[in-house]
């Protein structure tokens, strides 16, 4: 049931066409844990949403400087921007990963989950759409069967998920990916 919750919240901002398809490893968990996992949320500011926040200043130069809560406060405008130029971000998984998941345990379940992967990226991809794989795992276990289905994968190395401690090289190599279309 919340998967259809969420799925529902990110058709709200699904472009017509999907020049970039980004895929992350799971969905946020329900919108009432206060995680900061909520990429699509508008409903309340998210404390520390270092991805949606990270992405937004990858992409859009005038955000680059900008504090993540100015960047929150406007995140609707951000959204419509994102929609506007033809990204969408999707996941690997279809629900939501605690914390605890060791990172095998994590590319275990992306390998499983491939054949429906694939279905879902078939039917929202067009010949144009390039992919973007974020985070580590994601990039280790989909990038070649991703690639074997037809399918352009812009990053040739991992894209550093905007945690902690990774939120510069996520920026950057993001900003690049971005410009090499």
């Amino acid at each position: 049931m919340y998967m259809n919750e969420y799925e529902g919240v990110r058709q709200v901002y699904k472009p017509r066409t999907i020049k970039f398809l980004m895929i992350a490893e799971s969905p946020p968990p329900k919108a009432s844990n206060p995680s900061s996992r909520h990429f699509y949320r508008t409903d309340k500011t998210r404390r520390d949403d270092r991805l949606f926040t990270n992405t937004i200043k990858a992409l859009y130069p005038e955000a680059a400087d900008l504090a993540e809560s100015e960047i929150q406060s406007k995140k609707e405008e951000w959204l419509r921007c994102f929609q506007a130029d033809g990204w969408y971000m999707i996941e690997a998984l279809d629900t939501s990963l605690p914390h605890g998941k060791s990172p095998k345990e994590r590319q275990s379940l992306i390998s499983e989950s491939l054949p429906r992967l694939i279905d879902k990226v078939q039917r929202l991809a067009t010949k144009g759409t390039k992919l973007i794989l974020i985070k580590s795992n994601v990039f280790i276990a989909a990038t070649d069967p991703l690639r074997a289905a037809g399918f352009e994968v812009l990053n040739h190395e991992l894209l550093d998920y905007p945690g902690r401690f990774n939120q510069r090289a996520y920026r950057e190599k993001l900003a690049a990916l971005a410009q090499s279309r």
